[in-house]
């Protein structure tokens, strides 16, 4: 059983390794120019090896994004589960999404770049954990109408797709290449709050 579980954490990590690889791979060429050879060799493991965890570079991205989405939806579920208002949800939702951008911006141009790109490899699988996320983001404008903290003449769908828009391209904007990250690290907690601040009152009904 020790043996098993050992070599069970050995490939996990291997598996771990291939992505991170693969995401540097993506980050620097882009997705068209990461071919497998220079995925195995960032990694430093054998093609074989590669091959062994995933059947493309296409199962490595789609991989990459799912796993990446899958977390997001976790937290989010958790957050809506235990949020005693549809505001502290939208808040939390958002500092969660800004803060994984934040500390993996590799990530986040890769979410922007593929995420809605018309005929890449992946949309059947990812048409699924794209509407989960914007699901659990509309259910929370919805209840936000319902409690009056949320405009009613807003649209929950299309709001749900903006805010995702927006944390995405505002996180990386002022992220920006690399080059100013360790100021921006310092700043997060502030950057993000400026964030959550401006989506509750983007969505505030009116004072009458």
């Amino acid at each position: 059983m020790a043996e098993r579980k050992k070599k069970t954490t050995k490939a996990d990590a291997t598996r771990r390794q291939l992505l991170d690889a693969a995401l540097a791979v993506i980050a620097e060429h882009g997705y068209a120019e990461a071919t497998v050879d220079r995925i195995v060799e960032v990694a430093g493991v054998s093609k074989g090896v590669a091959y062994y965890h995933f059947s493309s570079k296409a199962d490595i991205a789609e991989s990459i994004l799912v796993e990446g989405i899958g977390d997001l939806i976790a937290s989010f579920g958790v957050i809506a589960e235990d949020a005693p208002t549809a505001t502290e949800a939208l808040i939390s939702m958002i500092e969660v999404f800004a803060s994984v951008i934040f500390e993996n911006p590799s990530f986040g141009r890769f979410f922007v770049a593929e995420l809605w790109r018309p005929g890449r490899a992946w949309s059947e699988a990812m048409r699924g954990h794209e509407q989960r996320l914007l699901t659990l983001l509309q259910a929370q404008l919805v209840r936000g109408q319902r409690e009056g903290t949320v405009r009613s003449e807003l649209d929950p769908a299309f709001e749900a797709v903006a805010l995702v828009g927006m944390v995405l391209t505002t996180t990386l904007y002022y992220i920006g290449e690399g080059e100013t990250r360790g100021d921006f690290l310092s700043q997060r907690q502030r950057f993000v709050a400026r964030i959550c601040d401006f989506v509750h009152h983007a969505n505030v009904p009116p004072v009458s």
